[in-house]
């Protein structure tokens, strides 16, 4: 199949699981309740306990401690490393306070298999608060961290069922019948507690288990491990080395596995002490047996244990009852948001382009010789400076964002307002026409949009060549060799996006229902061609050129790429526009595809799976599974613009933007 028409892998179109929508202070949509830790979408453990700690601080700018019993301070729900850092935060500030656990106290560590060694990732990320953390044995740290919580006011069994009342005056309800009042509450639920389950009979039974705690106390059993991950792959490896170990994954491969547990594992199978059915399912188990279907066929395994170690679920029932919204979900406050975000967008283009009931105040602007546009540009220029000028900051200790920001600053200044308005003041009649070749069509479409007499006769036609020449030649070049990278550094659509929609990268859509959507653009390409040659050619059939400029334009230009786009920014992320709509963009992906597109975000071996480089991608691409796998990212295969910024978020250092290595041949992940 030519690669202009061959679909995307949608094993890449992946995403991460969406955590509370929360604020800077960790405080979630309901005011008062704070959540932090895995339930919070933590990706490693230093960052869960920097965030009871960041939480607590937060809560100490805005409410001082009262130190009262009756109602408490803050009501901290879980005990696990987040909560006990939490714990130890809050009674630094002189908050009277209670940590609810309904199981045991750091009961994330205790699950974990006796001898593992947990890292104290990122190593560049100071931890913050009392707890001492570095890379040690499980043991170890449980020793410590267990006497740094002795004397914390923990209560046992304390199951929370629901959280009454409003900010200032929470009532917590447990299982046992208590209620705790208190002004605050912090959420350290964890997820352990959470373990996902197969939903087949004889799941419930005392041989099947969701955690691996001692694989030292099984010798010479017949055990079954049913998963695909790391947890299971672990668990089969410590289980193989006395033990007939039977590993049942749903896949045909483990992409979600590392790089060195997926070799050792592979030498166990050659070794004979994993045996691995794939792709398989578990259909039911017994006390002594578990049903099979592998390669559609049954087969009946015995057993004396079995793990399911698929994962767990973050509490969303409990979020649910809480009245916490998940990121992105939709209420009636963020309905009426988005209606109002709409009204100013619209207002704002209104203005600039005539559009009702705006056209009086067009109309003033023009009577007063300020042009409408013109003031836009200024406006434009001034955000993409402003908030670029606040990227640059935040980004400060990033060589690559630092250039990237400052290019797309430029850029803006230079090619797309004083360039073109320069010409303007000069007394150019047709200075707008330098758009359409620095913008390059389609984007700039109206370089070409002139019936053939005109333009081949006037003016218009060194522009439209210029314009022909940037989309046929240089575009397909730049692509070649730096592929969509013009989005996320040059192009002023994508200086907006990268600078005004940092704020909102993770609320980008995902997953392979909005891969389906992106298709929208190889449509609007095709029209926009279509479009192109209907108005140059003068076709005289039932639509009139004007008619298609201005039903293109109130669609395109002003509906999707303007109005539909900006709306859209706080709800999902910055590039609506370049990644569904603009067809610009598909064209430099496709000849991306074609050449391979040499530019590449390249992985090392080292992934631990956190998730943060794809849950802060723009374009939606699941960029933890090209980690994971050790392969690099590339045009061939997806619609990365080389922002960068999954580099940055990366806590590990495993991503780096570079060339494609050539023993991977075009790209082709």
């Amino acid at each position: 199949m030519s690669p202009f028409f061959r679909p995307r892998d949608p094993q890449y179109a992946g995403g991460v699981e969406t955590p509370p929508d929360l604020d800077r202070r960790l405080e979630s949509t309901r005011r008062g309740i704070h959540v932090i830790g895995a339930a919070a979408g933590a990706p490693l453990l230093k960052i869960a306990l920097n965030q009871g700690v960041e939480a607590v601080r937060a809560i100490a700018r805005i409410m001082p401690p009262a130190g009262g019993e009756d109602p408490l301070d803050l009501a901290i729900i879980g005990a696990g490393p987040a909560g006990i850092s939490a714990a130890l935060e809050a009674r630094k500030k002189g908050y009277s306070f209670v940590i609810l656990e309904q199981g045991r106290v750091l009961d994330t560590l205790c699950a974990y298999p006796g001898g593992k060694k947990v890292y104290a990732e990122p190593s560049t990320l100071k931890t913050l608060g009392g707890l001492w953390f570095d890379d040690s044995a499980k043991e170890e740290l449980l020793e410590r961290w267990g006497d740094a919580a002795a004397d914390l006011p923990v209560r046992l069994g304390a199951e929370v069922t629901d959280i009454l009342g409003s900010e200032g005056d929470f009532r917590v309800e447990t299982k046992g019948g208590e209620t705790f009042r208190a002004r605050r509450v912090i959420l350290a639920l964890g997820r352990m507690g959470n373990p996902r389950k197969l939903g087949v009979p004889g799941e419930d039974l005392p041989c099947v288990y969701s955690h691996l705690l001692n694989p030292g106390k099984y010798e010479g059993k017949k055990i079954l491990v049913v998963g695909g991950g790391n947890s299971a792959v672990e668990a089969a490896l410590a289980l193989a080395g006395s033990n007939q170990v039977t590993l049942v994954h749903r896949g045909v491969d483990f992409p979600r596995v590392f790089k060195d547990l997926r070799r050792k594992l592979e030498e166990k199978e050659r070794e004979g002490k994993v045996r691995i059915l794939r792709p398989a399912r578990v259909l039911s188990f017994g006390p002594e047996k578990a049903e099979i279907e592998a390669g559609g066929r049954r087969e009946t395994l015995a057993m004396d244990a079995a793990f399911v170690l698929i994962g767990t679920d973050p509490p969303l029932a409990f979020f649910k009852r809480a009245g916490i919204a998940l990121e992105g979900a939709w209420t009636w406050w963020r309905a009426l948001t988005l209606a109002w975000v709409f009204f100013l967008v619209y207002a704002l283009y209104g203005i600039k382009a005539g559009l009702w009931p705006f056209r009086g105040v067009y109309a003033a602007l023009l009577s007063a010789r300020l042009d409408p546009s013109f003031l836009y540009g200024i406006l434009y220029t001034v955000l993409v400076t402003t908030f670029g000028a606040r990227a640059l900051w935040k980004y400060r200790d990033d060589p690559y964002q630092r250039k990237r920001f400052s290019t797309l600053m430029a850029a803006q200044w230079l090619v797309y307002f004083l360039l073109p308005w320069g010409l303007f003041y000069l007394g150019y009649p047709e200075w707008w026409r330098s758009w359409g070749v620095t913008l390059t069509y389609p984007l700039g479409y109206y370089a070409l949009w002139e019936p053939a007499s005109s333009l081949f006769a006037g003016s218009a036609l060194p522009w439209a060549l210029g314009s022909l020449a940037a989309f046929l030649v240089v575009m397909p070049l730049v692509s070649a060799f730096f592929g969509k990278a013009f989005c996320a550094w040059v192009c002023p659509c994508g200086a907006l996006a990268e600078t005004v929609g940092d704020e909102w990268r993770r609320k980008a859509p995902r997953g392979k229902g909005a891969l389906k959507v992106e298709v929208s653009s190889t449509v609007i390409l095709l029209l926009t061609l279509a479009a192109s040659f209907y108005i140059v050619l003068d076709y005289r059939l039932s639509l009139e050129p004007d008619t298609v400029k201005k039903v293109y334009k109130a669609a395109v230009d002003l509906g999707l790429a303007s109005i539909l786009a900006i709306t859209l920014y706080p709800f999902k992320g910055g590039r609506i526009w370049c990644r569904f709509f603009c067809p610009l963009a598909r064209w430099m992906e496709l000849w991306g595809r074609w050449t391979g597109g040499r530019r590449a975000i390249v992985p090392n071996d080292e992934c631990i799976s956190c998730g943060e480089c794809t849950r802060y991608c723009q374009m939606g691409i699941d960029v933890r599974a090209f980690a994971q796998r050790g392969e690099p990212l590339s045009n061939e295969s997806t619609s990365c613009v080389f922002c960068g910024i999954c580099v940055n978020k990366c806590p590990v250092d495993v991503l780096r933007v570079g060339r494609l290595p050539k023993e991977k041949g075009k790209g082709r992940a």
